[in-house]
């Protein structure tokens, strides 16, 4: 799990972040907009999505759940954070959809789902503890919590440079360790030059 160290450094950076940039999406840093779509049409592709409940964790500031809106999804949609700020904004922008600021690590999830999504949550690298025994372990919580199925994207360990700070997963490590958890799984790793998703399903995708 993610030490205090860890957390509080995670917090206050976005936190530091939102206050200079505001609902934006260098707030979150995630590359361009145009990758953000990319990634969040990967996410999208797991299943059937209209009239399922969809649990976000790490949701930020709900672009995932924009997406979907843009998209014509009708979804029940629950997001989760640990930076207070974003879950306070999301409300406020969201009436509709559940947001919760929790820590899935000491506090668990508390809320079943059709489908989990985590998004661009586990990029940064830690300094005190291991970055695949935190993503196992959400995996994990996140796969338990699942109706259908989970996603969750990671940087690939296939480039030609890395860039300091943030942290690259060889994909058949986390793959080996998503089938310890399920028969059903899928890679994808087709889409970004420096990305890969998983998706893990409880029974046979049709």
């Amino acid at each position: 799990m993610l030490n205090d160290t860890e957390k509080y450094k995670i917090i206050e950076r976005y936190t530091e972040r939102f206050k200079k940039y505001g609902i934006d999406f260098r707030t979150l840093n995630p590359g361009s907009e145009e990758k953000q779509r990319i990634q969040h049409s990967i996410h999208s592709s797991i299943g059937e999505l209209n009239n399922r409940t969809i649990l976000d964790i790490g949701c930020g500031l709900a672009s995932y759940y924009e997406f979907l809106l843009s998209k014509g999804f009708k979804v029940n949609y629950i997001g989760y954070d640990i930076v207070e700020p974003f879950i306070e904004c999301n409300r406020e922008r969201f009436p509709e959809a559940h947001f919760e600021t929790r820590d899935i690590f000491r506090e668990g999830i508390v809320h079943s789902a059709d489908y989990v999504c985590m998004c661009q949550v586990f990029n940064n690298k830690y300094d005190a503890i291991d970055n695949e025994e935190v993503v196992k372990k959400a995996i994990a919580l996140a796969f338990d919590a699942a109706r259908i199925g989970i996603s969750i994207d990671m940087l690939t360990k296939y480039v030609n440079y890395e860039v300091e700070g943030l942290y690259y997963f060889l994909p058949e490590n986390l793959f080996s360790y998503a089938k310890s958890l399920t028969r059903f799984v899928m890679l994808r790793h087709d889409y970004l030059p420096f990305d890969f998703t998983l998706f893990l399903y409880k029974d046979r995708t049709s």
